[in-house]
């Protein structure tokens, strides 16, 4: 798979990374949807770098609070990010809306049986049917939670490259979508045609017992490929709030991160790893409170997880299954992000940046989205590129 950047340079996943810059640098920006009508891409909740056929560069999903952009898929192409410059508008290159299953939905319910007891395998087809018909057709209605994407060979069929995408709230799902071009739809809401992400399959997480939380939107908030068809890495956002009167409820403890294989009729697989990696990654808590919201796998194999409460994001070695802190977003070599971001693209305050999507681009820039949480007054997400970081180092030098 090649990801191609400007001016004909390029490089292949799993090669060796670029050699860091001298000096890292920051910088940020705002988004916006294509077209003349465009406006700001908000709530992106989960960002992702790679290629589906000409197709490349970063892909961004929005949660159900997104305004215009709710539910809707976004990507911006290596040249846009080229010629972006800092704290201007990155505007995508193109706008994805989520389709109905090619094969309709009666023969999609008969294919999906595993997604829970019969009355509840029902019921969560009903709601993914119901938020995907609203968004494509712009009616009243919630639409999709979109909370994480990323790239992988299709599950049925591992000759294509698929987008996988979770869908949260109530249920926690894994959607796969197929990119194609626009086609008319009738009675679709799609003045510009918008390009279509047709879905393909679904499949369910179900949270383990002993770590489901009262909020029904406390399930998966990341997920990459893991190198082999079927088999994804996952972060789960922590089920317990940090402490019992927590305010905002914004603040939690106790995330899990996972390995898992997708299986034919809805039903998601957990692999023995898990128990072991979601140790790996609490022990690496400072603070208390820990917040898993973003993942993705670099070229090398490692896992970088955002601790969005905690302000770092960890490296993860699948290999060992060892954890250390790798980037503190308060302390990016004397400059912290908060305060880089105070007023930008609005005034803050929380007293953490919501970081909730990560991803290494094919130029080894380090990338994360601002999914704005409440009580922010603004909705509009923001990116972060920071240079020079890249690769993490095989073991944390600074101060614990």
């Amino acid at each position: 798979m090649t990801i191609w950047l400007s001016a004909g340079l390029y490089c292949l996943l799993g090669s060796a990374p670029q050699p860091a810059a001298a000096e890292p640098t920051i910088d940020w920006y705002s988004l916006r949807s294509p077209g003349p009508a465009g406006h700001d891409i908000e709530q992106g909740s989960g960002l992702c770098f790679g290629s589906i056929g000409k197709r490349d560069g970063l892909w961004i999903v929005c949660d159900r609070n997104g305004g215009q952009s709710a539910g809707r898929i976004y990507r911006i192409g290596p040249q846009t990010l080229v010629a972006a410059r800092r704290g201007e508008a990155l505007t995508a290159d193109e706008e994805f809306v989520i389709t109905p299953p090619r094969e309709g939905w009666p023969a999609f319910r008969a294919a999906h049986p595993n997604l829970g007891d019969m009355a509840t395998n029902a019921e969560v087809l009903d709601h993914l049917q119901q938020r995907v018909e609203a968004g494509l057709r712009g009616t009243d209605g919630p639409r999709l939670d979109l909370e994480a994407v990323t790239i992988g060979p299709g599950v049925g069929s591992p000759a294509e490259s698929h987008l996988f995408v979770v869908a949260e709230e109530p249920y926690s799902l894994v959607l796969e979508l197929a990119i194609a071009d626009p086609e008319p739809i009738a009675g679709a809401d799609m003045p510009n045609g918008p390009s279509q992400a047709r879905l393909v399959a679904t499949y369910r997480y179900i949270e383990v017992e002993q770590d489901r939380g009262a909020d029904s939107n406390d399930g998966l908030e990341g997920i990459a490929y893991a190198g082999s068809p079927g088999r994804f890495w996952w972060v789960e956002e922590g089920t317990r709030l940090h402490k019992p009167d927590a305010h905002p409820r914004l603040f939690f403890a106790e995330p899990r991160l996972g390995l898992a294989r997708l299986l034919p009729g809805g039903s998601i697989q957990i692999d023995e790893i898990s128990d072991r990696a979601t140790h790996a990654v609490r022990s690496q808590r400072v603070g208390d409170a820990q917040t898993l919201n973003a993942l993705c796998r670099t070229r090398d194999g490692q896992l970088l997880a955002v601790d969005r409460n905690g302000g770092w994001i960890v490296q993860v070695d699948p290999k060992s299954v060892t954890a250390t802190r790798w980037l503190n977003l308060y302390d990016l070599f004397g400059q912290n992000l908060r305060e880089l971001l105070a007023s930008f693209p609005g005034p803050r305050r929380m007293p953490y940046v919501s970081i909730e999507g990560l991803a290494v681009d094919g130029n080894a820039d380090l990338w994360l989205l601002d999914d704005p949480a409440m009580p922010e007054a603004f909705r509009a997400s923001c990116l972060v590129r920071i240079s020079g970081v890249y690769p993490p180092p095989t073991t944390d030098s600074r101060p614990q």
